[in-house]
């Protein structure tokens, strides 16, 4: 025997069948509820619970995505990620990266002969650099800060010149967008002990 439909008020049988979209809800017929025809969907999260403003669930991405994004949005993002942004977008970073371990260019272990360069720093995501520390020499030194984006070709940024003393403490700060920096010593060799920060 044919099912009967909701709105119908004799079976199939007795009467031509009407197209009503409906579905079994496991006892009773119910009609498909939309907008404009569409069928309404709901989702529920691995809990059973239903999707909603204060609890929207979340949404993991793989390979390559194109993800539309509107309103306001909190997004965490872990691993290692690209995030392209265009068009007019607001951006707002609650925790800014923070770069320079200490003594991560020269940590006086060995007297800095002149013309040497220290080891690079990756400054991503800083715009804020200084560069600090002490140097001992018998005469005045000059010292640059090189700076790079892709670790190869290197620019000088900003250059100091440092009087002769027993130990003179330094620290400088600067401005920039290049990825990669690292102090460059001419002058006379001494025993440098620096540091560069970025936030």
């Amino acid at each position: 025997m044919a099912d009967t439909l909701i709105r119908e008020g004799v079976a199939y049988g007795s009467q031509p069948l009407s197209p009503v979209p409906e579905y079994w809800n496991g006892s009773s017929y119910e009609k498909v509820q939309g907008i404009n025809g569409a069928t309404r969907v709901i989702n529920y999260n691995s809990a059973g619970e239903t999707f909603t403003g204060a609890s929207p669930g979340s949404v993991q991405l793989t390979a390559t995505s194109t993800v539309a994004i509107s309103g306001t949005v909190t997004a965490v993002i872990s691993g290692t990620a690209t995030v392209t942004i265009s068009g007019n977008a607001t951006v707002n970073v609650s925790t800014v990266p923070v770069v320079g371990s200490a003594n991560n260019t020269w940590s006086a272990s060995a007297t800095i002969s002149s013309g040497a360069t220290s080891t690079a720093v990756d400054l991503q995501y800083c715009y804020n650099i200084s560069y600090f520390g002490s140097i001992t020499n018998t005469a005045s030194i000059t010292l640059n800060l090189l700076v790079s984006q892709d670790n190869s070709a290197y620019y000088t940024a900003a250059t100091a010149t440092i009087t002769a003393g027993t130990s003179s403490s330094f620290h400088y700060s600067t401005q920039t967008a290049a990825r990669y920096a690292k102090l460059q010593s001419t002058g006379v060799s001494a025993i440098i002990t620096a540091t560069i920060a970025g936030k």
